[in-house]
């Protein structure tokens, strides 16, 4: 219980009623029902877990390097970018997404997204009830679910979504009883490392949140403080870079916003928009930091903490995710100790009711999952449009629109775009992509595609890319569907009969 009081003020810190044996059970199961609950509501939207076209050559990429067993040093998918320096920096999750595809289809892609997505808010919920009233904890969660919902896809990024959790509540944890935290949390950064390329925040969190650790003492202990956050930092420093690349990834991750040339172009990156989701992140935000601020100075390094998560959301949507589960963290308890109203409920023993209406849902979360039958979008699997230009013979550089990226990676046809533009696309190549496009004639897009040796095309059936290959000299249509449609160039490609 020490950790729960560490807000509360004396006086009511002697009037909490003792651990019981029974609480921690109480509340594990409102958690349990919570995570029953959204594998529920998830599995029956599990088709949306695969609307992006991503998803696909994430899992191909996975596929790749098992299949290799070894990671990827330079670019093997794309033909406009071939042999330039490229590395898989989140090859973990990506092996995770091919091994879930390899046993189970795209199924065990969607079961896998939905068992982390309903964990890691559930584990959140769990901490929030035994800091919290339960009321609070499923306001928070809600709330949380709501604002990550746009963001909820088949994608190394939900994989962060647990690592996020334990990293943030080992750091409060650590606060709370007055030390630096455990060397062993250290490996949590080398986890994160490996799956997704955000860890660099969570060593800038930790990095902020040292402050509290270092000051909030007597000023007798700031330096020896100091010492043991600064030998936490730099063992989690040191364990980011255990990867295949080592610290290559880190690099990468700053290159993406020292360019900024793909960001425009791309939703995730876009500002929080004023939706419903938006809006709610927008009053977390404003929530958490009037809480912070009854007590300014205490919580200075927090409130430092939840500002920064803040713009990064305003600024660019994708960060919603990191902020949604690390400010209820940073925030239960100063709000606690300035709303006594705010305070968990008193431990009681689970019934024998509430066993049943567990076991109810755990059927009908197992049952659900069991029928549902997630299957990829069309708009981003045109197999039709490229089963005919393989029957047709058509061969050599393909031009693709940015969304038929990933199938084409998935299905072994080098891309000329795709989703990695993270690091490939750079150079003024997105711009001069998005030109072109923009251009009402058709000549600066006959050049780009000159440039590259482009022979066909695989293109959504209306949009800028069609525009320009219909009214472009020498181009047949071969194929149009409802998806996607292929064009050829005629005076340099030779049809099979």
């Amino acid at each position: 219980m020490t950790s729960d009081l560490a807000f509360i003020p004396a006086e009511q810190a002697a009037r909490t009623p003792p651990f019981r044996p029974f609480a921690l059970r109480s509340k594990a199961a409102s958690s349990i029902l919570v995570f029953l609950g959204l594998v529920v509501v998830l599995a029956t939207q599990a088709g949306q877990l695969l609307n992006d076209p991503d998803s696909q050559w994430h899992m191909a990429v996975g596929r790749w390097i098992v299949a290799h067993r070894a990671v990827p040093w330079t670019d093997l998918f794309s033909h406009t970018f071939a042999g330039s320096p490229w590395i898989a920096k989140e090859w973990a999750s990506q092996v995770l997404l091919y091994c879930a595809h390899a046993g189970a289809g795209w199924w065990g892609v969607c079961m896998l997204t939905v068992l982390v997505i309903a964990g890691s808010l559930a584990g959140l919920h769990l901490w929030l009830v035994r800091r919290v009233s339960g009321t609070a904890a499923i306001m928070v969660v809600t709330a949380a679910f709501v604002v990550l919902a746009p963001h909820l896809l088949a994608r190394p990024h939900v994989f962060t979504l647990p690592i996020l959790l334990v990293w943030m509540s080992g750091l409060v944890a650590a606060l709370e009883r007055g030390r630096a935290p455990s060397p062993w949390l250290a490996l949590v950064m080398t986890a994160w490392a490996n799956l997704h390329g955000s860890y660099p925040i969570g060593l800038v969190i930790a990095g902020v949140l040292a402050g509290e650790g270092v000051f909030s003492g007597p000023r007798s202990e700031w330096i020896g403080r100091g010492l043991r956050w600064a030998r936490f930092l730099a063992l989690a420093t040191a364990a980011s870079c255990l990867t295949p690349y080592g610290y290559a990834p880190f690099l990468v991750n700053l290159g993406l916003f020292n360019s900024g040339e793909s960001l425009p172009y791309i939703m995730e990156w876009r500002p929080l928009g004023l939706d419903g989701a938006g809006v709610i992140a927008g009053a977390m935000l404003v929530g958490s930091v009037v809480v912070l601020l009854t007590a300014p100075r205490k919580n200075l390094f927090r409130l430092g903490v939840v500002v920064l998560l803040g713009v990064m959301m305003i600024r660019h949507s994708r960060f919603a995710d990191l902020f949604v589960l690390a400010a209820p963290i940073l925030v239960a308890g100063p709000a606690m100790a300035r709303f006594p109203r705010l305070r968990p409920e008193p431990a009681i023993a689970v019934s024998r009711r509430s066993s049943f209406v567990i076991l109810a849902f755990a059927l009908t979360a197992m049952t659900t999952v069991a029928l549902v039958s997630p299957r990829l979008s069309a708009a981003m699997t045109p197999r039709a449009a490229l089963d005919a230009a393989r029957v047709k013979g058509l061969s050599g550089p393909v031009y693709n629109d940015y969304d038929f990226g990933g199938f084409l990676i998935r299905s072994g046809v080098p891309t000329f775009i795709d989703g990695r533009s993270d690091q490939l696309f750079l150079g003024g190549f997105i711009h001069g992509l998005n030109q072109a496009l923009d251009a009402p004639g058709t000549e600066r897009f006959a050049a780009l595609l000159a440039r590259h040796g482009v022979t066909w095309a695989l293109v959504r059936k209306d949009g800028p890319s069609a525009d320009h290959l219909r009214r472009l000299e020498g181009w047949r249509l071969l194929h149009q569907d409802e998806v996607a449609a292929v064009y050829y160039d005629a005076d340099r490609v030779t049809t099979a009969p």
